[in-house]
């Protein structure tokens, strides 16, 4: 079964979701949303979808950078209110280490202790790095830029078009789906391969 027992959670991340759809869905089992033919029951299954599908698509699209050796951040700009979801889910990946994602108006910062998840809600991601910065002495070494140009120029050259009628390496991924992750290089056409740098 795809609808969650928690799927009331996902129904209230939605950017569409109100008082009376909450209470409408509250009196439904996860089996009824999931079989049901009536067309609010419906939109109720669909939001739910549209979420659970975002929050794939963000775990799977965002790029972490280090910034120093304790922070990632990353550019994510969702359409519905997962960045819990998606902060909390590198944070059991990466324990001890602040996870920063956001865009410019929006940012959720988290980390995961043996005592369990701290999180935070900023109005940006620079205002939240700045903040950080603050609070803990952060720098990127050079060697890090380093990598992250050799990262940059790999990506690039993957984009390029394959002769013999092939697919694009990125052409499965959705325009929508690069530009919430914030994936620039990926989009890129025309640059020279890795191979050109070594």
């Amino acid at each position: 079964m795809r609808t969650p027992d928690d799927f009331m959670e996902l129904l209230a991340a939605h950017k569409d979701s109100g008082e009376r759809l909450i209470e409408a869905a509250r009196r439904l089992s996860p089996l009824e949303i999931e079989t049901s033919t009536d067309p609010k029951i419906v939109r109720i299954r669909r939001m739910i979808y549209s979420v659970q599908g975002e929050i794939h698509r963000m775990r799977g699209f965002v790029r972490l950078e280090p910034l120093g050796e304790k922070v990632l951040r990353g550019r994510m700009s969702p359409d519905h209110e997962i960045g819990f979801e998606v902060a909390d889910f590198f944070a059991k990946r990466f324990p001890e280490t602040i996870i920063i994602l956001g865009d410019e108006t929006r940012s959720w910062a988290s980390i995961r202790t043996e005592g369990g998840f701290f999180r935070s809600r900023g109005d940006g991601i620079t205002a939240s790095l700045e903040e950080l910065s603050r609070l803990m002495d952060i720098g990127t070494d050079e060697d890090d830029a380093d990598v992250s140009d050799l990262w940059d120029v790999y990506y690039n050259s993957q984009d390029q078009p394959c002769k013999d009628g092939k697919r694009l390496f990125g052409g499965r991924i959705s325009k929508r789906s690069l530009v919430s992750a914030g994936m620039e290089t990926e989009r890129g056409r025309g640059n020279k391969r890795l191979a050109d740098f070594i």
